[in-house]
This record gives structure tokens, sequence and C-alpha cells, in this order.
């Protein structure tokens, strides 16, 4: 199993969507960062072997693939659907994976790995490697978020007033925060930024961190209340010195 061959089934899978569409073009590049951030988190581990960093980068690839025959319309931080189903047909009834490989050692850690991406826990028992493929990829799907916010519209910037309570005592546990809780734009900006609280390697944290995900999506924000904006700013310094504790000691090369 190869990269290249990874990418060229996906190539040809995408050219029949509309590129033009925001949010098409958004997905698209979701999913490809999201295959270069799960080779380069399977690789930080050292657990890995060539073979399986490659398993490792087509789950990230393909781990929303039935997202692109929904609405061209829908938006990825605000879609509640989820398209596990859709993507595990694609990949496996229709045969998409055979396209790749026909090698099927891996197709259950892939179909799991897909399947769990929003899923809390696992089974009793379950192999770590195996809780490490679908960690890789929750690690990758959720430091993307922070790019998605930045760089496209998907919620609306402007913060007029502060977090609800509810939201906002969850964020205090250094809890991610659920979609269904919120109630205002700011409520939707911590859905965001709690999933630094949910990151499961040193590593994801280091990533987060080079690219400076949570000031660059604190500084996209406007405010029409300097209290609300100082509120932002101070949840700002508190994110960033808790991802700088949880790098810890790493290896980044």
């Amino acid at each position: 199993m190869k990269s290249s061959r990874i990418l060229k089934i996906f190539e040809q899978y995408v050219k029949k969507f509309d590129m033009n569409n925001n949010n098409i073009k958004s997905k698209y590049f979701h999913s490809l960062k999201t295959m270069e951030l799960s080779r380069e988190i399977a690789t930080s581990l050292n657990i890995f072997t060539e073979e399986e960093i490659a398993v490792c980068e087509l789950i990230g690839l393909f781990h929303e693939i039935g997202g692109f025959d929904g609405n061209p319309d829908y938006h990825i931080i605000n879609d509640n659907s989820d398209y596990t189903d859709k993507t595990l047909e694609i990949l496996f009834t229709n045969g998409l994976i055979r396209k790749i490989t026909q090698d099927t050692k891996y197709d259950a850690i892939i179909k799991f790995a897909i399947y769990s991406l929003n899923k809390n826990g696992y089974p009793n028992n379950l192999d770590s490697k195996v809780i490490a493929f679908c960690e890789v990829l929750k690690d990758s799907h959720k430091i993307d978020l922070f790019r998605l916010v930045i760089n496209y519209p998907y919620i609306d910037t402007r913060m007029d007033k502060y977090p609800s309570v509810m939201v906002y005592n969850e964020f205090k546990l250094f809890r991610k925060v659920e979609d269904k809780l919120t109630e205002n734009n700011a409520d939707e900006v911590l859905v965001i930024l709690s999933n630094v609280f949910s990151l499961n390697y040193n590593y994801s944290y280091y990533l987060l961190k080079k690219d400076n995900s949570v000031s660059k999506l604190i500084d996209v924000l406007s405010y029409s209340d300097d209290n609300v904006r100082k509120f932002f700013q101070s949840l700002n310094s508190v994110l960033n010195i808790y991802i700088q504790r949880k790098i810890g000691a790493i290896n980044v090369g």
C-alpha cells in the first residue's frame, strides 16, 4: 500500500464533484490535510510500520468521503450529520478500497477507525494498536478544524455576547463541549476551542502550537463589546499555557 496510490484513487473519485463550490472545496482540502497530519502524528509515535503509517494516511484521507455525496451547501463545522455509514458503503460495499489495495488485512481496522471518529470510548480489551489508529484520526481531524474555522466562514465570528453558562461551565472543566449545547456565536467558538481538551498525543499539541492555531482563531473574531474581547483574549492565554504543558518533553526532530 503506497501513499501515491491512495492519493491517486482519492483524486479520481472526487474529480466528479464541483470544486468551485466552497464547501466541497473545503471538504477536499480537509481530507488532504487530515491525511498529512495523520502521517505526521503516526510517525511521531514510533509504533507503526511504514505500511501501517500508509493505512493511517488512507483513513485520514477517506474518513469523510461519504460527505461529498451530501448536499453541496452543507457546512463542515455546523454539519451534525454522521457520514460514517455512507463512507463505509463507498469504501467497502461499493469496493473503492479494492482499487487501492486487494489486501484485506487492514479492512477491519479502517472500518473501526472511521466508525469511531465521532464516538466516545472503545470496547473493553481492544488492542492498543487499533486504538492508536483511531486516535491518530481523531487528533488529525480535530486539529484541522481550527484551520477550517480560520479559512472558511463556517461560523459567525462576530462576538456580541459571552458564552452561555452551560457551555462555559463545561469548558471550565476542560471538557470537549458538545455542539448540541450551543445557544449563540460565542458558544460555537468554544466548541471548536474545546477540541484542545480532547487530543490524545503530546505531538498533537505540538502541532497546534507550531501553527499557533488557537491564537489565529481568536484573532479572526470581531467584537462589539470590549469586555467580550478581553474574555476571549484571556481564553487564548489560558489555552496556550494548557497546550504548552501538554506538549511536555517530546522529540520533534
